[in-house]
């Protein structure tokens, strides 16, 4: 995946959405087993993240208490058939294949990942000389246990900017290790926060 985040968002902020109504919200997802292409109801708009997750989760739900259709005989198969759940709402515009909805999904989660992407970086490019929360909870980790105020807020600017270089540069899939070697997590995990249990090896640490 691109390294180009800021792009890959402006994108993915401009594709066509539909079902955008309210009132769809109160409407039943009804789901059933097809036979279809793996083309089949897949579209090149996408949902609401709110019902995104309403239609995952009734597709989820059939897989798990409709029974499974027969599979299909070879000949079918051999015409790119398969079997998928099959989604639609009331006014029953589109089709939805489970294969589609599991798109969607993706689509979200990338799409939330970048916007916490957007807010780290907001909070590295701050002007850490006017910073005034009382981070020595990590002075040994920042290497300013001692150091007047002045020069340790010069060397979190160091480390902000050798983390915004990193940002900027890193895929989300893109994998630190702990200086201490004992535990490693991928960038799309670090954005938002530290991740729990880091803290006394906390990712930047590792950069």
């Amino acid at each position: 995946m691109t390294s180009n985040l800021k792009f890959v968002l402006e994108m993915l902020d401009k594709y066509p959405v539909q079902l955008e109504d309210p009132y769809l919200r109160s409407r039943n997802i009804e789901c059933q087993w097809e036979a279809l292409r793996p083309k089949d109801y897949m579209h090149n708009f996408v949902i609401p993240v709110d019902l995104t997750r309403s239609f995952q989760a009734a597709v989820t739900t059939a897989k798990q208490e409709q029974r499974r259709p027969n599979d299909l005989q070879e000949s079918v198969k051999n015409q790119g058939f398969v079997l998928d759940v099959v989604a639609t709402v009331d006014p029953k515009l589109w089709k939805f294949s489970g294969q589609f909805v599991g798109v969607l999904t993706g689509f979200h989660a990338l799409k939330t990942r970048g916007h916490m992407w957007i807010e780290g970086l907001k909070w590295l490019e701050q002007d850490w000389r006017k910073v005034t929360s009382n981070v020595s909870l990590f002075s040994n980790e920042t290497k300013t246990q001692g150091s007047p105020t002045d020069a340790a807020c010069n060397q979190h600017r160091m480390m902000a900017n050798k983390l915004i270089a990193k940002f900027t540069s890193s895929r989300l899939l893109t994998e630190f290790r702990t200086l201490s070697g004992t535990g490693s997590i991928t960038f799309e995990n670090i954005e938002g926060g530290i991740c729990r249990g880091w803290l006394n090896d906390s990712p930047s640490s590792s950069v």
